[in-house]
């Protein structure tokens, strides 16, 4: 059984006052259980919500509506455990052509600088990713991060309706990618949708280059050679993708962006 935590060991634990914590509770953020006497318990995955929502007030400098935003990007499964909502795809792609490249985990492991038990998990059940990792794995296997997360069966129309074109799976915590064209052709087209705070968690770059216009929201960039700046809707970027970047989304509100990467190198 996983431990149960006192709200005096959580606020010990992670200096949020225990008033702060009733405060999360009222608005939604943290369901702890009650014990048979009526006092409040913290799982270990309520625990680690406190830390996270810590991050984003102290880090991002979100306020509870932002963060609530953000944490349901989050699901629960069938216990009320958090958990990511990530396709087995995803784990099955990473080993199949990490055996075709003759690479044990370890080496894998290796060229992408995470432990071999990240790189484990990861293929045994889709959970850990980020743009960030899957990203150098796709770099280190001589493919796509789209190549690893979508179906090779299954390909977009010329014409996409309203609501129809296929979901990548996840790339991390509120990140949703919507696939608009997809084929051996020169452009991967692709609609983000980022819950506030999220990002891709450090550095990156790849060949080609991209252009990304905000259809809502705040988006911040920061390019190699161009600098830091804060995309708000109807605002567009266009660079090389050689040029490392990062990114997240700011604000209040969720993200939504345009993302056109060519040739189709994310």
């Amino acid at each position: 059984m996983s431990k149960s935590y006192k709200v005096s060991e959580v606020s010990a634990a992670t200096g949020v006052p225990p008033a702060t914590l009733r405060l999360w509770e009222q608005h939604g953020l943290i369901v702890p259980s009650r014990s048979a006497s009526g006092y409040r318990m913290y799982s270990e995955d309520d625990f680690a919500r406190v830390h996270h929502i810590v991050r984003l007030r102290s880090q991002q400098g979100l306020n509870l509506a932002a963060i609530k935003s953000s944490l349901d990007a989050i699901t629960r499964d069938e216990n009320g455990q958090l958990r990511e909502d990530p396709s087995p795809r995803l784990g099955f792609e990473i080993r199949r052509r990490r055996k075709e490249k003759k690479l044990t985990i370890s080496a894998l492991a290796a060229k992408v600088n995470v432990s071999p038990s990240v790189l484990s998990t990861l293929e045994r059940t889709s959970r850990g990713a980020s743009v960030l990792l899957l990203r150098a794995i796709a770099e280190a296997l001589g493919v796509t991060v789209t190549q690893l997360t979508a179906s090779p069966d299954e390909i977009v129309e010329a014409v996409v309706r309203k609501g129809k074109g296929r979901m990548l799976p996840s790339l991390g915590k509120g990140i949703r990618i919507h696939e608009l064209a997809s084929g051996p052709r020169m452009m991967d087209c692709q609609e983000w949708t980022l819950a506030p705070g999220a990002a891709s968690e450090g550095f990156y770059r790849h060949e080609g280059e991209e252009f990304i216009r905000v259809l809502q929201g705040s988006f911040e960039i920061e390019v190699d050679g161009l600098g830091l700046a804060t995309l708000n809707e109807g605002d567009a970027i266009y660079f090389e993708s050689q040029r490392a970047h990062s990114w997240r989304a700011v604000g209040p509100e969720t993200c939504r962006l345009l993302w056109i990467n060519t040739p189709p190198t994310f």
